[in-house]
């Protein structure tokens, strides 16, 4: 598979939205390690009225239903959570040309204008302990497959990886952003539950394309 209809997206995007639901409790007690623990409840809020959405809307250009999840999230989520994971899907589509098909390059440019627009509305890099810390080594990882040709099996397969590890890294960072910035030292240790809910969108994306995969997960080379 090396592209996507609109009608796979939205499909795609509601098997995201489903995962992040279920891992509630997950997030709950990630966030509430080093935080609140309010995460896991405003990330379900934000994703059942996403996949609401999706139910009850059909969209024929892929950019407006990734701008329609963005302005979903914001909405109804609240808080610096709901920009963050808001501006990860309206922010990359803001920039895109109306199509009615999702192909790697257009994934990489996505959300490598994300990463731009969260980094400049909130001020985070990479290695303050944020989500940025494994959305940035996933976006990479998107960027070396379009270039490679891979396909969107592989891609968002090597994606979910990478940013997994960026979210297993983010164990040894001391938070320098949100409530766990007040913890100093003590947030080592832990993960930043943002990292681990963006680690969880790109697995449920990798996980939906590759059962609906004609072909086996493989990059252009051939290799697994």
């Amino acid at each position: 598979m090396d592209r996507m209809t609109a009608g796979d997206v939205r499909s795609m995007l509601i098997a995201v939205a489903d995962r992040i639901i279920t891992s509630e409790r997950l997030l709950t007690k990630a966030d509430r390690d080093i935080g609140d623990g309010d995460h896991g409840l405003g990330m379900t809020r934000g994703f059942t009225a996403v996949r609401e959405l999706l139910l009850a809307t059909t969209f024929d250009d892929v950019r407006g239903m990734l701008s329609g999840v963005g302005d979903t999230l914001i909405t109804s989520m609240g808080g610096a959570s709901g920009v963050v994971f808001g501006l990860l899907f309206r922010a990359g589509a803001q920039g895109l040309p109306p199509s009615d098909v999702l192909t790697v390059p257009i994934a990489a440019d996505h959300f490598e204008r994300s990463i731009r627009e969260i980094t400049r509305r909130g001020g985070a890099t990479v290695g303050d302990k944020t989500m940025l810390d494994a959305l940035h080594p996933a976006v990479e990882s998107l960027r070396r497959s379009s270039e490679a040709g891979d396909t969107l099996a592989y891609a968002f397969r090597r994606a979910a990886i990478a940013a997994g590890e960026g979210a297993d890294r983010s164990k040894d960072l001391i938070a320098r952003f949100g409530k766990a910035m007040t913890l100093g030292e003590r947030s080592l240790g832990f993960p930043d539950a943002g990292a681990i809910s963006t680690t969880i969108i790109f697995t449920a994306m990798a996980e939906w394309t590759a059962a609906n995969n004609e072909h086996p997960t493989t990059s252009a080379q051939g290799e697994v």
